[in-house]
């Protein structure tokens, strides 16, 4: 299975641009958002975003594929000025990919302050960021 955690970073350590992707929902349950290239990474990201019974559930597409074991995360925040404290840990990609969970209904992280992060598989430097849009 392939993880994936979500946080916010953008510009942060190594100066990367101002992320924040944008957002829609298809489906009353669905949202469909996109992470943004941080810190010169060429890496951008397709977010699937739903519900789950005790959870949310994340997919993540990067763009291109990268290796694996990059970290994802989500942080309260901006790309710009995340928290430095992970608000929920996704996972890991896998070959490019991402598929997993924040421990949390999808109310209280769909509210526009929270952002999802992809880092480096160091865990050093956020690849992309996006800003979890408001349901």
């Amino acid at each position: 299975m392939m993880t994936l955690a979500g946080c916010g970073g953008g510009g942060g350590e190594s100066g990367g641009s101002a992320g924040g992707g944008g957002g829609s929902a298809e489906e009353s349950d669905t949202m469909n958002f996109k992470l943004d290239e941080m810190n010169s990474s060429g890496t951008t990201a397709n977010v699937e975003m739903f519900p789950g019974a005790a959870s949310t559930e994340f997919t993540i597409e990067l763009k291109p594929p990268k290796g694996d074991n990059q970290p994802i995360h989500v942080h309260e925040g901006t790309c710009d000025s995340p928290s430095s404290e992970v608000a929920h840990d996704v996972g890991f990609t896998t070959a490019g990919l991402g598929q997993g969970s924040a421990y949390v209904l999808i109310d209280d992280v769909a509210t526009g302050e929270y952002v999802l992060d992809i880092h480096n598989p160091a865990g050093t430097k956020v690849i992309s960021c996006g800003v979890i849009p408001k349901q």
